[in-house]
């Protein structure tokens, strides 16, 4: 089977089916809900009406569930948290035999890279160090917004 992207329509797929002719594919997803169609085309159905059916049910179902911004995005809980804030988390490391207690902030910038900043719960205390942290994501997040 070959597959190929259809320009222009992200999510939409021809695949050349070999004797049976062509399929179109529609596999979008959103708020972790799978979205996957097919159209085919061959002996019912020509290709350019399978590919018009599959254009016309893409444009529905990006108009009927946007894509959401990247801040929207960062903040969805993705699993159970303990600290029930998404993007901060204490954390444990033992070093040469001690253990150091951190809060650590997680996000990611405009270029897709991966940020953190640890807050030392023995330096500024357990409070404290948790409330610098969520500040630290927040202004993350908010640097990624502007």
């Amino acid at each position: 089977m070959i597959v190929q992207k259809v320009a222009g329509y992200p999510g939409l797929f021809r695949e050349e089916l070999g004797k049976e002719g062509c399929r179109y594919r529609i596999r979008i997803s959103r708020n972790k809900e799978p979205i996957q169609e097919y159209f085919f085309g061959g002996v019912k159905r020509t290709e350019a009406a399978a590919r018009a059916l599959a254009i016309q049910r893409w444009k529905e179902i990006r108009k009927s569930l946007p894509v959401i911004g990247r801040v929207a995005f960062a903040q969805i809980e993705r699993r159970k948290s303990r600290t029930g804030i998404v993007g901060v988390r204490r954390t444990t490391q033992i070093v040469k035999g001690h253990e150091y207690d951190f809060w650590e902030a997680w996000w990611s910038d405009r270029r897709h890279n991966r940020r953190s900043k640890r807050f030392s719960v023995n330096k500024y205390g357990e409070d404290k160090a948790k409330e610098l942290a969520v500040k630290s994501r927040r202004h993350g997040l908010a640097e990624l917004a502007s």
